[in-house]
């Protein structure tokens, strides 16, 4: 009896072991949000543990943690171990920063991930984990509630090159202002643009302000720079000045209202002759009717023979017309399906400054475009593209479109109808040079050049 009563007790520990052990052995994965409360521009770390038994035998596959109206940067990635009732775990954790861009609540909601681990080496196991939700706020201190745009930052400095052209400048010379804002703990993103400078004197020309971030993994700080420059061209003669800039900031360490200075610049434009003397030579280019009448009766006998075959040509008119214009309607036809139309029209309607029509217009382009056939959607454009300043203009045209808090100064038409000119062109080389490298020699293969297959068209997509 006592024999069996140490036999149940030794069964029942052995499934309690194979219990604890089935428990033990599953991946395990904590989130954490912190802190709970920021301020607009400043970042709530996502913390992610990611932990296996053994070892993973492939990179876990995490879902995308952006949200609205915030700017999502990956921060530092660990290789972490621990010991769980007796097992050993490895694993990694990440961090993501995320820095809100309004006031109000911010919420990750559920998401899964893929984790494949060795659960008895060397076979491996793939399994999808859960990600809990996680919330934070972001709010504006009282004291920084005037500045406009707000803007927060641990440390903010600015600085300003301006190179005219000349010594003594003229019309038609220019001078360029090139301003750079360095900040830590704020996306370059977030900080704020030059403003453009309205003059009769001289027109501005700003180019595509450069973006550039930083995150030392050592500190645990992201160092940003923002990088405007316009070029001025100067049109007419008079005093030219470039006013001095104040950029109010939040000191997040400090708990106070900064601000920023750069001095202003004021030039003497003079008038350029030659400039005028082109202005008039060009005035003075006009139809001279004398001379025409006096050409044709020197040349009577070529004045004929034009003549004739203007009378010929109309004879036969008619049905050349007619063949003519079912060309023309078929060509005209085929030219309104094509991508180059589209583009051509998102070119006309970029004029309109409408971010409505301009978004929409570029997302009828996207689905006539091949080098992005796979989906023909603004994410595939910009994972072909590979250019972070187009992300940025396509980035500033939605949310001017989508984001509750719109700031029209923040998109223009005119940068983004650029990026997209320069991404167009790069693929389209691009796809030239692969179709180039596949394609045999003619004398190889002597077919004809198959038809172009239909394309259906697909509604746009975001």
């Amino acid at each position: 009896m006592r024999t069996l009563a140490a036999f149940a007790l030794f069964a029942l520990s052995v499934a309690n072991a194979d219990a604890q052990q089935t428990v033990a052995t599953e991946p395990i994965v904590r989130a954490k949000l912190d802190p709970a409360t920021v301020v607009v521009g400043q970042n709530a770390t996502l913390t992610l543990d990611v932990l296996v038994p053994n070892y993973m035998t492939k990179p876990p596959v995490l879902p995308a943690f952006q949200i609205r109206n915030a700017v999502t940067h990956d921060g530092s990635t660990i290789n972490m171990s621990e010991q769980v009732d007796g097992v050993s775990f490895a694993g990694v954790r990440y961090e993501f920063l995320l820095y809100p861009q309004e006031p109000g609540a911010y919420a990750i909601s559920e998401r899964s991930m893929t984790v494949t681990y060795a659960v008895d080496p060397p076979d491996s196991r793939e399994t999808v984990v859960r990600i809990p939700s996680l919330s934070f706020q972001a709010v504006i201190p009282d004291a920084a509630q005037a500045l406009d745009p707000f803007v927060s930052a641990q440390r903010l400095v600015v600085h300003q090159e301006i190179k005219p052209s000349s010594d003594h400048l003229k019309v038609g010379d220019s001078v360029v202002r090139t301003v750079t804002i360095e900040a830590d703990g704020t996306p370059a993103m977030l900080l704020p643009p030059l403003p453009l400078v309205r003059s009769p004197i001289a027109e501005a020309y700003p180019a595509q302000p450069e973006f550039q971030d930083k995150y030392d993994s050592r500190t645990g700080v992201l160092v940003s720079r923002r990088i405007d420059q316009v070029t001025h061209m100067l049109q007419q003669s008079g005093q030219f000045s470039l006013p001095a800039i104040d950029i109010g900031w939040w000191n997040v360490g400090a708990g106070k209202v900064e601000t920023a200075h750069l001095d202003a610049m004021s030039f003497q434009v003079v008038a350029n002759p030659a400039a005028q003397g082109t202005i008039s030579d060009g005035a003075r280019a006009r139809w001279n009717w004398s001379a025409v009448r006096d050409g044709i009766a020197e040349h009577w006998l070529l004045a004929a023979l034009i003549a004739t075959a203007f009378a010929v040509i109309a004879w036969f008119a008619p049905a050349a017309a007619r063949s003519i214009t079912a060309a023309y309607q078929q060509r005209r036809k085929t030219y309104l399906q094509s991508e180059a139309w589209s583009f051509r029209r998102l070119r006309r309607v970029a004029g309109s400054g409408d971010a409505r029509t301009v978004y929409f217009a570029m997302l009828d382009w996207l689905q006539r475009f091949e080098p992005v056939a796979s989906d023909r959607t603004i994410k595939a454009f910009k994972a072909a593209a590979a250019d972070p300043v187009l992300d940025s203009e396509i980035g500033s045209i939605e949310q001017q479109l989508f984001a509750s808090h719109r700031n029209a100064g923040e998109w223009s038409s005119r940068r983004l109808l650029w990026r997209v000119g320069v991404a167009r062109r790069n693929l389209r080389r691009q796809v030239a040079s692969r179709g180039a490298e596949r394609q045999l020699p003619q004398h190889i293969n002597p077919m004809g050049i198959p038809n172009a297959s239909t394309e259906s068209w697909r509604k746009p997509a975001r």
